[in-house]
């Protein structure tokens, strides 16, 4: 028994199938079918059952593979922790972060930095920006997501570090509705239209500033949940203004159930997502090394 085999075994598990396996592995169909005959004879049983429906795990394979897989975790993680050891990334990470960061980009960084060094510990909150910035002016967290401005500076202790994520706003509407038929939607022509506010500081700035000259808009709904507030939009329950970017691969604009619409001031600009630390801070490479994973 060895560790390819250990392997071979969690990836036909995975995929129910010796030919995906096989080919997620870029071995031969042929190599990795005697490879598991092989371990199967040496442990004296079969682990998995070849039929119609797939390759599945018998009984006995049902509890042997998760040992396997124990085992295949503990040399991943001893590896990681030889390779912390040579490296000087070290400590504990605590970040702040905007919604749509959290939801878009957090998620994949994270888990492949998890996988990279297991040991590091990190947490993660969800905040405005506002109270992002304060934390990081602080030191109550190690890093800060935002979105900014193009030319925004920060305090002279804050270093901003790019992205390299933009994002640009858009209107949404139900499927067919009167506005997808403009080019471009003025923020006047939404105001005789029911609104769901997305019920962050940001969206309270911008549409502060255009109540301010042309009157209130006909908020119907107010969510700081992203999800809930495309659903909403999708049953035709009221329009909004969210980033682009909170909509990218999101089923409801894939299966068109809702629109997104080029929309006009306050809201034709773009803003550029950012992690904002503190240039004193003492884990100061645990912390370039999680931002290299957000650019990724």
């Amino acid at each position: 028994m060895n560790f390819e085999q250990l392997t071979y075994i969690q990836k036909i598990y995975e995929t129910e199938s010796i030919v995906k396996a096989a080919d997620i592995m870029h071995i031969s169909q042929s190599a990795m079918s005697q490879s598991i005959a092989n371990l199967e004879s040496e442990v004296g049983y079969k682990i998995f059952n070849r039929s119609r429906k797939g390759t599945l795990p018998t009984e006995v394979g049902k509890k042997l593979i998760p040992l396997m897989i124990n085992i295949i975790e503990a040399r991943s993680e001893l590896l990681s922790e030889v390779d912390a050891m040579h490296s000087n990334i070290e400590g504990s990470l605590t970040i702040a972060t905007i919604p749509t960061l959290f939801n878009k980009i957090i998620p994949k960084a994270l888990s492949a930095f998890k996988r990279d060094y297991p040991h590091i510990e990190v947490e993660v909150i969800e905040s405005d920006r506002d109270d992002i910035l304060k934390m990081v002016e602080a030191q109550v967290v190690d890093i800060g997501l935002i979105g900014k401005a193009e030319n925004e500076q920060f305090g002279q202790h804050i270093v901003a570090h790019s992205l390299n994520i933009a994002t640009d706003f858009r209107l949404i509407v139900p499927k067919k509705s009167k506005l997808s038929l403009q080019n471009t939607v003025d923020m006047k022509a939404i105001s005789e239209y029911p609104f769901v506010l997305y019920d962050r500081n940001f969206y309270h700035h911008n549409f502060k500033q255009f109540e301010d000259d042309n009157g209130p808009l006909k908020i119907v709904f107010r969510t700081n949940n992203p999800s809930v507030l495309i659903k909403t939009v999708s049953e035709g329950l009221g329009i909004s203004i969210v980033s682009s970017l909170m909509l990218e691969d999101d089923p409801f604009i894939l299966n068109g159930l809702i629109e997104m619409l080029p929309i006009g001031s306050p809201f034709d600009y773009y803003i550029y997502f950012t992690a904002l630390t503190q240039s004193d801070r003492t884990n100061e490479q645990t912390i370039k090394r999680f931002i290299e994973y957000l650019r990724k």
